[in-house]
């Protein structure tokens, strides 16, 4: 057998490629271009979705080393339906407050008439608004209500887009972190909650992904968990 290829074959290729092998070469480019786009904008969703859930769990561990250290409680005020512009209809923010005097640990209902704003004279050191995060990031629990996330000591504790914030016109609720390592939540009109562990969660703002928190109440002591799947 002739190990030479058939010239008028070799002729053809000689040519160029014919109007069917483009089109597959097309249809072939075309399919990998899409996944890549698919894989590069989920990346970009976990991306920020991670990078808001380290920043709060940064912001939660810092206010109860501040609390222990400076001596006067530390609060994280909660919005979850917040924005730049109000109080609803967004994705949320939360900030940080100095109660070097202990006037909120007296009257917690006060946090709620701060400014999302940094303001010394009334202690809020911090504001973190979750639109700044390519619009990608939101609190909202995709599981409210699993209860087979968490390990001990949270066993049995319910996910919750924020289980200690309520209210009517808009949803509120505060972290206050003490001296003494505790931690007490308060809800959106000013109470002190009794239930001493609570949850929070991130999620995508395409609802694939979340970040779950779980804090507890007397020790001050704090958990997350990023599941692959809601």
């Amino acid at each position: 057998m002739s190990n030479h290829e058939n010239p008028a074959r070799w002729e053809r290729r000689k040519g160029g490629f014919t109007l069917i092998e483009v089109m597959v070469v097309m249809a072939v480019l075309g399919i990998m271009t899409t996944l890549a786009v698919l894989t590069y904008e989920g990346v970009g969703r976990r991306g920020a979705l991670q990078n808001a859930a380290f920043e709060l769990q940064g912001v939660l561990s810092a206010a109860r080393t501040r609390a222990s250290s400076r001596g006067h409680p530390v609060w994280i005020v909660f919005y979850p339906t917040a924005t730049r512009e109000g109080l609803v209809g967004g994705p949320g923010a939360f900030l940080v407050v100095e109660d070097r005097n202990g006037a909120f640990a007296r009257a917690p209902f006060r946090l709620f008439t701060l400014p999302l704003q940094v303001d010394d004279m009334s202690g809020v050191s911090a504001v973190t608004f979750l639109q700044d995060y390519s619009k990608k990031v939101r609190f909202e629990a995709l599981t409210p209500g699993r209860t087979d996330v968490f390990g001990a000591p949270f066993s049995g504790l319910s996910v919750q887009t924020c289980g200690f914030c309520s209210g009517s016109a808009h949803q509120a609720g505060a972290i206050g972190f003490f001296p003494d390592g505790g931690a007490r939540f308060v809800d959106g009109g000013g109470a002190f909650v009794s239930t001493t562990n609570q949850s929070l969660a991130f999620s995508s703002v395409e609802g694939d992904t979340q970040y779950l928190f779980a804090i507890s109440g007397p020790a001050g002591y704090m958990a997350s968990f990023a599941p692959d799947r809601p």
